[in-house]
């Protein structure tokens, strides 16, 4: 009987480690088993590593092979061949074995109790009646819609590892020329379960989440008068095709699409009736941020958010350099004072990004609260027209004001002062990495990159306890 290695994991006792490997199987749950044992607690976890790997991706890239062959030389010989012999193992996909038994859990177990200090959260009197609309549900409705794609690079690879896992495919007699196996069925699958199967690689992964409300008008999908579109925007690629100075994410990096359904900037920032007066303090006429102008700095935000999560990722600790010649677009283009910065510190530079998009989102203008939001807001008014496509459907249904894209008057309105930008001026560039001195130095305290997220005292500060968005 043949099963599908799907993880290797590492137990470490006081006096010896043992390496073991998950296995799927098409006719029964999961099952763990032994791979071998060694007192090496480092090189076990090295190996469990390295077959996980090589179950993944087929193989194991040069530099893993040498760190292999090193282990197999410093094991044992009975645990050495036995690494060895698993590192096949898992390069084919293949992993004997017998299939566990099956069993069930006892229908009348009780399920588990919640804890008696989490705080008591409304229950409805009743589940989900039967062909129910939107507003014969008493509790809140979440529509969740999924984007996803996979590359298969290996079919046959696929095909085994899910019905290894469980997959059934359609009969062969109802399936068409262009996909006999039913390779989509077994991708469809591994979405819905595992997620990953060894013989594809994973493209895009995008997420629309948004709250059903009946007053708005909306309604469940088996009730909907109207089909249900979701709007995942145009690719990164072809934005970046046509503007080649904008943000892109990192090379060998996958950004979700869009991680919400965009706000409806038209009721959030809804226009007022303008009178014609032009008197300076009538209230109609004054200068007005209009829904036009929300949704593409709003667009500018987010993707400057996900371009500094995967830079910030891929860059780790390493400080950028003056030799790297543009390749971080997000970091790079911040002042060199802050090029030394930790992982961390950028980590939190992109979720002000998100911050800025969060106030947008609640239908508030977007007022910095410390000098790392001003910085990105900054970023985001130049970046904001770039975002303006012309096939955009769900920008064009937007109302129109004479005041769409004065981003100039944006600027003007939403900073207490430009004093951030200076620190493009070159003063300071000379403790920029690569130069003989220790880091930032003579810099205004306020400015200081280590003081970025210190909160101004005019403007609400930010929940210390939010998220960063991954």
């Amino acid at each position: 009987m043949s099963a599908v290695p799907r993880e290797f994991l590492c137990e470490h006792a006081s006096s010896k480690s043992r390496v073991l490997v998950l296995l799927a199987h098409p006719d029964g749950p999961a099952c763990v088993q032994a791979v071998f044992t060694c007192r090496d607690a480092h090189a076990a976890q090295q190996a469990a590593r390295l077959l996980s790997s090589a179950a993944l991706n087929g193989a194991l890239t040069e530099q893993q092979e040498t760190t292999a062959h090193k282990i197999a030389t410093q094991l044992p010989h009975a645990p050495a061949a036995s690494f060895r012999q698993a590192l096949e193992r898992a390069r084919a996909g293949v992993w004997p074995s017998t299939a566990p038994a099956s069993f069930s859990w006892p229908a009348d177990d009780p399920l588990e109790e919640p804890a008696q200090d989490e705080p008591d959260l409304p229950v409805s009197a009743a589940r989900s009646p039967k062909d129910a609309r939107l507003a014969d549900l008493p509790g809140p409705v979440v529509r969740v819609v999924q984007l996803r794609e996979f590359h298969v690079y290996d079919q046959a690879k696929v095909l085994a590892a899910a019905a290894a896992c469980g997959w059934v495919p359609v009969p062969e007699e109802e399936l068409g020329e262009d996909d006999p196996y039913d390779v989509v069925g077994a991708v469809m699958f591994a979405a819905e379960t595992t997620g990953e199967l060894p013989g594809m690689d994973w493209l895009t992964d995008a997420q629309e989440g948004q709250l059903l409300l009946p007053g708005r008008g909306d309604e469940v999908a088996d009730w909907s008068a109207e089909p249900v579109r979701i709007n995942f925007g145009t690719g990164w690629r072809l934005r970046q095709a046509a503007n080649p100075y904008a943000t892109a994410p990192r090379p060998g990096t996958t950004p979700p699409v869009s991680e919400e359904l965009l706000p409806d900037f038209a009721s959030l920032f809804a226009l007022p009736e303008a009178c014609g007066c032009e008197e300076e303090d009538c209230q109609k006429c004054r200068w007005t941020f209009t829904p036009r102008t929300a949704d593409l700095l709003f667009s500018a935000l987010d993707e400057l958010a996900e371009a500094a999560y995967d830079e910030a990722a891929e860059l780790g600790e390493r400080p950028v350099t003056k030799d790297d010649d543009g390749v971080w677009g997000f970091f790079a283009r911040l002042p060199q004072v802050t090029w030394r910065q930790s992982m961390q510190w950028r980590r939190d530079l992109a979720r002000a990004c998100d911050d800025l998009a969060g106030d947008l989102r609640r239908g508030k203008w977007p007022r910095p609260s410390c000098a790392a939001e001003e910085m990105v807001l900054h970023f985001a008014l130049d970046e904001a027209p770039t975002h303006l496509v012309a096939d955009d459907s769900a920008h064009a249904a937007l109302p129109q004001h004479r005041d769409d894209y004065d981003f100039d008057a944006c600027s003007e309105v939403f900073f207490q002062d430009h004093d951030v930008l200076w620190l493009y001026d070159g003063t300071y560039d000379d403790d920029a990495p690569g130069a003989e001195g220790p880091g930032p130095s003579g810099i205004p305290a306020a400015l200081h990159p280590d003081n970025w997220f210190e909160n101004f005292l005019s403007v609400p500060a930010r929940s210390p306890g939010r998220p960063h968005r991954r």
